[in-house]
């Protein structure tokens, strides 16, 4: 797997945090939150094939594994071994047999044509790449299956701040976008039926989740 110096930085990054990540409260006040609200979007079926893109310690990829009752396969993919391993141990505790994690970069998947969902929560300020990722999601889904990213959204003055002083103080910490930024990414990587929303949760924190599907034979990048 090739890294450029930004994926070194992150990956360092969550290697130091994996082994408090879950018990940090930002972590289970607002990443565990916006996961569910994503999660709660996906009409997910068994069989399905799903890939959790920046899958952390591996919440949200073993939570839509059990929806599945042991059939289809969900893949966790992060730049960090530690916190690989740390979803790995999860894992373990678990009766999950239809789970894989994977140390792996976003730009460099590998896979063409497997995915029902793609899901990227909390991630995209981290990818140094942001075309190049959304550009391999779109090759690793199915005609029709689609994509959901969620993040920080710089519509918000408060988010704008946060992600400004991301950018200046966290070596990891690349940069999000508005929610215009996003579905224009969405749409110049080849997907259709592109939908963003912003969305409040609180009086401090406000994000977006794009959509977008690969469509069917005779769009996209085919």
């Amino acid at each position: 797997m090739h890294r450029d110096r930004q994926d070194e930085y992150v990956a360092d990054e969550f290697d130091r945090q994996a082994s408090h990540y879950d018990d940090s409260l930002t972590v289970g006040s607002f990443q565990r939150r916006t996961q569910a609200l994503v999660v709660n979007e996906m009409r997910i079926e068994k069989g399905m094939h799903i890939l959790d893109l920046g899958c952390g310690t591996g919440a949200a990829t073993i939570e839509i594994a059990s929806k599945m009752e042991g059939t289809g396969k969900v893949v966790g993919l992060d730049l960090s071994e530690k916190m690989i391993e740390q979803a790995g141990r999860k894992l373990a505790e678990m009766e999950c047999t239809n789970v894989a994690f994977v140390v792996g970069n976003g730009t460099e998947l590998g896979y063409d044509g497997c995915f029902d969902y793609v899901l990227s929560t909390n991630a995209f300020h981290h990818f140094s790449d942001k075309v190049g990722v959304f550009s391999q999601v779109w090759r690793s889904l199915k005609p029709g299956g689609c994509f959901l990213v969620q993040d920080i959204c710089d519509d918000f003055i408060l988010m704008k701040v946060v992600d400004f002083a991301g950018k200046i103080g966290e070596r990891a910490h690349v940069g999000s976008t508005t929610s215009l930024g996003l579905r224009e990414l969405l749409a110049s990587a080849g997907f259709v039926d592109v939908e963003v929303r912003v969305q409040k949760l609180n009086w401090f924190w406000g994000i977006m989740v794009g959509k977008g599907s690969r469509g069917h034979k005779s769009g996209g990048q085919e």
